[in-house]
């Protein structure tokens, strides 16, 4: 159920201008969404919002992955999947970090892949709020927190439930999680960890702020993450119908302190 708003965007690509308009490229963060209320009123929301659209249960799945056909989850999900296989890993095993979990989506699929025990983080109150709203049952714990810059007592909450693997679909690069918050979580993980996230292309192919070109080639060239994957997909569409490509990266620890 969406709750009071309803999303009217339609179908695929949003091609009339009176039910939902891209009102900037989406190159500049300008991607942009219409909601109308049940008398018909029009709300004009930044597709980015969270704070908003969260509010509404099941209105970001609605947007973004059922309009926008987003696919991180699934495949970050995936991802692990192959991980635990190639390492050997039985999933019921292991405690998984979710990085950026925003509704328990991601901790949702890793359940369905017979992991018991997922620990979510998140920066905004506003996730947390909309997990434990419609998917309470899917974290052990949900902490908010920064892991860019992580507070003592967030760290020490997360030591205590010694993640032994990493997920993260969507949650790195931009405006988003810097290189900082990678380098802090794959402290927290012990050699052999596996470890899956998905990233914007265009992120991988930048050292500008938000950009995790040389932070991804230092891990691999020292070694410090074994590469077991990497795959380019579509994550998505923009709100023109366009698609965004990400990359999908899938790899164990294999260095006891990963650093910036």
């Amino acid at each position: 159920m969406l709750g009071k708003h309803r999303c009217v965007l339609s179908a695929g690509v949003l091609s009339s201008s009176r039910i939902a308009r891209l009102l900037a490229p989406p190159e500049a963060d300008g991607e942009y969404v219409v909601l109308r209320t049940e008398c018909s009123d029009e709300e004009i929301v930044h597709l980015h919002d969270y704070e908003r659209i969260y509010r509404e249960s099941g209105l970001y799945e609605h947007i973004v992955h059922d309009l926008l056909r987003c696919r991180s989850p699934g495949t970050a999900a995936a991802g692990l999947a192959g991980a635990f296989t190639r390492l050997g890993i039985e999933p019921a095993d292991i405690v998984l970090l979710d990085l950026g979990a925003g509704t328990g989506t991601v901790g949702e699929l890793a359940h369905e892949l017979g992991v018991l025990t997922v620990i979510g983080v998140d920066s905004l109150e506003a996730a947390r709020t909309a997990c434990l709203r419609d998917r309470a049952h899917v974290y052990r714990d949900y902490l908010v927190a920064d892991l860019a810059a992580p507070s003592p007592k967030a760290l020490a909450r997360l030591r205590r439930y010694r993640p032994t693997a990493l997920i993260s679909a969507g949650a790195f690069g931009g405006t988003h999680a810097p290189p900082s918050a990678l380098f802090n979580a794959l402290a927290l993980l012990p050699t052999g960890a596996p470890v899956v996230f998905t990233i914007d292309e265009r992120w991988m192919l930048t050292d500008d702020p938000g950009g995790f070109g040389r932070a991804v080639t230092q891990l691999l060239d020292s070694a410090q993450l074994r590469l077991l994957d990497r795959s380019r997909f579509q994550h998505r569409l923009t709100t023109a119908g366009r698609p965004i490509h990400y990359e999908l990266i899938v790899a164990s620890k294999s260095a006891d302190e990963p650093t910036p």
